[in-house]
């Protein structure tokens, strides 16, 4: 007794069109997925280092405006970049605005009120803006300055 399998012609063909153009369509929406992922990631990544060197360059401004003479805090602009060694073959990356603004405190500014030393003091507030995608981004630090604080500390100490 022979038993015969009955094998359709079609089954040995392969893939029919429109299985093929199914398995197309789905590669290319992943390959399209995964570039998007990775292009929004490394613009994440890219927002974040600037934002990070930005926040850097407002302390470092800071500091330097603690060691200072407390009658040499005065307001200012100036142009810092992401990379200061890239700023002469013109590969600095970011260019960064730096807006320093002093200002005498108000009484809103103290928690406790009187302050008698307020005349004595200096609200310092370093601004920072830059562009990253076309896109103007900001950040910014206050601090107070006295006049009588670290500086008199650093040169006058004995």
């Amino acid at each position: 007794m022979k038993i015969q399998a009955s094998v359709s012609r079609r089954s040995s063909f392969g893939f029919s069109l429109v299985e093929a153009m199914i398995a197309i369509g789905a590669g290319a929406f992943m390959l399209t997925a995964l570039y998007s992922g990775l292009t929004f990631g490394f613009a994440t990544v890219k927002l974040a280092r600037e934002d990070l060197r930005a926040t850097q360059i407002m302390l470092q401004r800071v500091e330097a405006l603690r060691l200072s003479n407390f009658a040499a805090i005065q307001s200012g602009t100036f142009t810092d970049y992401f990379d200061p060694t890239g700023a002469a073959n013109g590969s600095a990356g970011a260019i960064y605005t730096i807006t320093i603004a002093t200002n005498a405190p108000t009484s809103s500014d103290m928690p406790v009120q009187p302050v008698y030393y307020m005349n004595q003091m200096r609200k310092v507030t370093v601004t920072a803006t830059w562009t990253n995608a076309n896109q103007l981004r900001t950040r910014s630090l206050q601090t107070y300055a006295s006049a009588k604080g670290m500086q008199s500390y650093v040169y006058n100490h004995k």
